[in-house]
């Protein structure tokens, strides 16, 4: 399904060009004018976009080093920086970076602002069943042992949110900053009788996509979550119904926002079809190289559109790291082609669909799409049995996940010899950069390539 897509985006009115010299680089005497030229939303577009801009340009990564581009949320500060850059590079990727689904709207009014959307053109993948081996978010892959036909989270007598199916209605739910709210649950079953929560049944609540674990605590009594908010941010929460301190029946994941947002988390219409990183779509293009070429290429196009006078430097640039990129591609293809394996295991979310699609293999992984999410016993007995069926003797772990839960399994596979790290590419530390590795060819190549070689038994 094609992407939809803003391609490029403001260069308009008083925008100024004058200054652009292949590096975009401050005017001579101009006191006032921002310290970042470009900035990027996260790590590996901040990689492409000084790949083709060259060495004087300043390129600001919006997010810290350490931290996954999908998983943050910034600070106040940072859309009212970004306003002040020449250019903004993001992807027009709804629900995978929800902080950048809130400040684009804002964002297009900044007339002397040009958005580039690294997006444009490429069809992302779907996250499916047989992908995700059914551990993913989605109606499938969640717990429903006990037929719930309808779940309601009342405020006094009215309805702030309800869920039947696979969706929720009226959401997100707003939880105020440094303050609390209460809801009572009522549920039915599909038959129409109504759940008594305290004697068989009880309530729980978990956070479903890990970002915002910190965001707010809850507490559950009877039929009421009291909810207190902490930090001014998205998160999404699942309700549970527990029988003997079992889960029996989970919502689905419940959309809910910390503190007040200009551009409500609502408005983002989840169920509109667009890309979701935790919902149909991966944003995650990059972790193929041959793919990560048309963003690149998309970055070029944008940079030429607001600085026509120096095309050729951005196209010389583009075109020495579309270079790199088919010779990194290239290493891929020979060194994954002859192996024992078709698949890998990966304890932890996958960031790595595109590069199991390039090069044809199977990922497994008992956690899904959700950063922090803890899988069940089943789950992991699951990916036990997939090594011994498969003679897999080696355990992936992304290094922004850490490692426990790849030992765990690890301890409990017949097969496995060791546990390898990976990384998503889309975050970088000082270790990797002092070791001459930190960039995203230099991860793709000196720890992800390696560790799939093992994997596959292709060395």
């Amino acid at each position: 399904m094609n992407h939809g897509r803003r391609d490029v985006l403001g260069a308009a009115g008083g925008f100024c060009v004058a200054a652009l010299a292949g590096c975009l680089d401050e005017p001579a005497g101009d006191e006032d004018a921002p310290d970042d030229d470009l900035y990027a939303s996260f790590f590996t577009l901040a990689e492409f976009t000084a790949a083709v801009a060259g060495d004087g340009t300043t390129v600001e990564n919006a997010v810290p080093d350490g931290e996954h581009g999908h998983g943050w949320e910034p600070p106040s500060t940072l859309v009212p920086e970004i306003s002040e850059a020449d250019a903004f590079v993001y992807l027009d990727a709804e629900g995978f970076q929800h902080w950048v689904d809130d400040a684009v709207p804002e964002l297009e009014d900044e007339s002397d602002l040009a958005l580039i959307d690294a997006l444009a053109g490429i069809d992302l993948l779907e996250y499916d069943d047989d992908h995700d081996h059914g551990h993913g978010h989605g109606e499938d892959d969640r717990v429903e042992e006990l037929a719930v036909g309808e779940l309601i989270l009342l405020e006094g007598n009215e309805a702030v949110a309800y869920a039947h199916g696979d969706h929720w209605h009226d959401d997100p739910l707003s939880i105020p900053l440094e303050d609390s709210r209460s809801v009572t649950v009522v549920a039915e079953t599909d038959d129409g009788e109504e759940l008594e929560f305290g004697e068989t049944y009880a309530l729980a609540v978990r956070t479903a996509d890990g970002h915002g674990d910190d965001a707010l605590v809850y507490e559950v009594e009877g039929d009421a979550i009291a909810f207190e908010g902490f930090e001014d941010e998205f998160t999404e929460l699942v309700v549970q119904v527990l029988e003997d301190d079992d889960v029996v029946w989970e919502a689905p994941p419940l959309e809910t926002e910390v503190g007040e947002h200009e551009h409500g988390h609502g408005d983002h219409d989840h169920d509109n079809g667009h890309n979701h990183s935790h919902g149909e779509y991966d944003a995650k293009f990059f972790s193929d190289p041959a793919l990560a070429q048309r963003g690149v290429e998309n970055v070029r196009d944008g940079l030429i559109a607001i600085d026509p006078d120096n095309e050729a430097t951005y196209e010389e640039n583009a075109a020495g790291y579309l270079e790199e990129l088919t010779a990194l591609h290239e290493e891929y293809q020979e060194r994954l082609s002859d192996r024992t394996h078709d698949a890998v295991v990966l304890a932890g979310h996958d960031s790595f669909q595109y590069l199991g699609e390039r090069y044809g293999f199977e990922i497994h992984t008992p956690v899904g799409l959700s950063p922090d999410a803890a899988p069940s016993s089943e789950e992991i007995a699951d990916t036990v049995a997939f090594l011994e069926e498969r003679g897999i003797e080696y355990v992936l772990w992304d290094y922004f996940d850490g490692d426990r839960l790849a030992e765990t399994i690890a301890e409990e596979a017949d097969t496995v010899e060791d546990t390898l790290m990976v990384s998503p590419a889309e975050s970088t530390i000082d270790d990797w950069q002092e070791a001459g590795y930190g960039d995203y060819l230099g991860q793709m190549r000196e720890i992800n390539l390696p560790a799939f070689e093992t994997a596959l038994g292709a060395e």
